[in-house]
């Protein structure tokens, strides 16, 4: 079923019912209380100046309403007003944890999809844009939940209340007030329009934005490298300067529904009065006393609640756009669609048939009809010079990608059969295009916090490390920096070799295997390949003839 926004937000009530009956029942009681205090102090009018009204005796239905003395009514009116405070409290907690709820588990969903997104849409796409754009969008939703969803059925509840009480009073008042709550949401609507354009406008220059300051950030040394300071300065200003202009269109129109907001329930307060006034002139005025006492302040408690009802319809809005914008996401083609299968690669054949591929926006193909046997347990070296496809084919074995013809077998089983999971389980990369990533060694290291893993890992890092100079030596605890910035090329490679080996994955594949190591360390690690070159299926990588390792097999790109 394809994802859309009732679906989630239907998914996230199932999870989470107790919250919402919880909170239903808060705001249920503090509304009824909120009405009941007008109602109240009816009664005080009564007791003071000694007028009753029949109207009000409809409502000693209500316990402790009829006070039968001054003292009493005061402890009703405290206790109410202490009930509702509970009941606030309590609506308004509950309704903050459904917001938080709901970001929360929205969050991660988005990010469990982020990581399965095929490479393909990030290659042509570019991170950014998926990893930055959703943190308003986010705070949209929430807001769309708390306030377009819970408080605002709570202040229709509210109201509905309210007009059914001043309908007890005044059947006409009520059907006034009715009428004016219904043209106000018909201008309301049309100007959301209005506004709808422009904050899809807006959110998507937010977003470009976002993803310009992204990538140049992270060619930072590039960019200083090539003094290019002035022309990026450029481009972002006038990106910049379409989302002011965007954004004064934007101020423009939510300003106006700013104003007109508080005008119309004036405007519809006034006609109340006129209508108040003009039946008492025509001594037809049905309400008085304790009576008119009661109405006015019931029209004042709602103001504040009608004015948040009709400004809704902005949180509606801005709230569609960000669901639209995640659910785009969602959408997205994702790896891993297949049944994950444990099974052991390393002992089936690796077979590359009229494999062609052709990276989109180019003409040019890597690869045209390529043909190769990899054979289970033996040493294979892949020659060639930059640009012959080197980093392709380990993209399309790894089913990062797929060929764009032909197909690629392990065994009798198509790769286009096997989750990528099932592939990658097999699997070990030592190259410069899969980084080293965490805030440590050993977070670059392993996944797990097992103390046997953590030891394993200390070893093999001290084993590795015993030809570097003390100076260059690391530690479990040491800081990498950003996907390895504090790091030279050599301990970079050293680090890739201890992630690949204590994955002890069958098929290890080695760019450039040699390259930037010490003739020592290069040693050391012939050594442990060659001791291990019986158990495992290794794919070399290389410009050049690659000495030191057996090699069962050449194939040129």
């Amino acid at each position: 079923m394809s994802p859309n926004k009732w679906n989630i937000i239907n998914s996230f009530a199932r999870r989470h019912i107790t919250l919402l009956i919880f909170t239903f029942f808060t705001g249920f009681y503090y509304n009824i209380l909120t009405i009941m205090i007008p109602i109240s102090i009816g009664k005080f009018y009564e007791l003071s100046f000694g007028f009753s009204s029949h109207r009000l005796a409809a409502f000693k239905f209500i316990p402790f309403m009829d006070a039968p003395d001054f003292g009493s009514f005061l402890i009703f009116f405290f206790s109410l007003v202490i009930l509702r405070l509970i009941f606030e409290y309590l609506n308004r907690y509950g309704i903050s944890l459904i917001g938080e709820s709901f970001s929360k588990q929205l969050r991660e969903k988005l990010f469990a999809n982020q990581l399965q997104i095929t490479m393909e849409v990030y290659n042509n796409k570019g991170t950014g844009k998926y990893l930055l754009r959703y943190s308003g969008d986010l705070k949209s939703i929430q807001n769309y939940i708390k306030n377009g969803v819970i408080r605002f059925l709570q202040d229709v509840f509210l109201l509905s209340i309210a007009i059914i009480v001043i309908g007890c009073f005044d059947v006409y008042l009520a059907l006034i007030i009715t009428v004016c709550i219904l043209i106000s949401s018909v201008i309301l609507w049309m100007l959301n329009k209005m506004l709808y354009k422009v904050s899809l406008a807006r959110r998507n220059s937010r977003s470009g934005m976002l993803s310009f300051v992204n990538t140049r950030l992270r060619g930072i040394l590039t960019l200083k490298a090539f003094n290019k300071y002035q022309p990026e300065e450029k481009r972002y200003r006038k990106r910049s300067n379409t989302l002011y202009d965007i954004g004064k269109s934007y101020a423009k129109i939510i300003s106006i529904i700013q104003a007109i907001i508080p005008a119309i329930t004036y405007s519809m307060l006034g006609i109340i009065m006129l209508y108040i006034f003009i039946s008492s002139k025509k001594n037809s005025m049905p309400i008085e006393g304790s009576s008119l006492l009661i109405l006015i302040l019931l029209i004042i408690s709602t103001l504040p609640v009608l004015r948040r009802s009709l400004r809704v319809s902005i949180v509606w809005k801005l709230g569609n756009i960000s669901f639209s914008k995640l659910i785009n996401i969602f959408c997205l083609p994702k790896e891993n669609q297949l049944q994950f299968e444990n099974l052991m690669l390393n002992l089936e054949k690796i077979v590359f048939s009229d494999v062609n591929y052709c990276y989109p926006n180019t003409s040019k193909p890597v690869f045209k009809k390529i043909n190769l046997t990899i054979v289970p347990k033996s040493t294979t070296l892949l020659q060639g010079v930059s640009g012959t496809g080197k980093s392709t084919f380990i993209r399309l074995l790894a089913k990062f990608m797929s060929p764009s013809n032909g197909s690629i077998r392990f065994g009798s089983v198509c790769s286009s059969l096997l989750s990528e999971k099932t592939i990658r389980k097999n699997i070990a990369i030592v190259s410069k295009d899969f980084p080293l990533y965490g805030r440590n060694v050993y977070e670059a290291l392993v996944y797990n916090r097992k103390e046997s893993t953590r030891k394993n890992a200390k070893l093999l890092l001290e084993h590795l490390q015993q030809f570097e100079k003390n100076q260059n030596q690391l530690q479990l605890d040491s800081k990498i920096g950003d996907l390895g910035a504090n790091l030279t090329s050599g301990q970079r490679k050293i680090l890739m070799y201890c992630r690949a080996l204590l994955t002890k994955k069958p098929i290890l594949i080695l760019e450039e295997p040699l390259k930037e190591l010490n003739i020592k360390t290069q040693n050391l690690l012939l050594q442990m390949l060659k001791n291990m070159s019986n158990q495992q299926t290794i794919i070399l990588l290389d410009d050049h003839p690659v000495e030191g390792f057996h090699i069962d097999a050449v194939h040129y790109l």
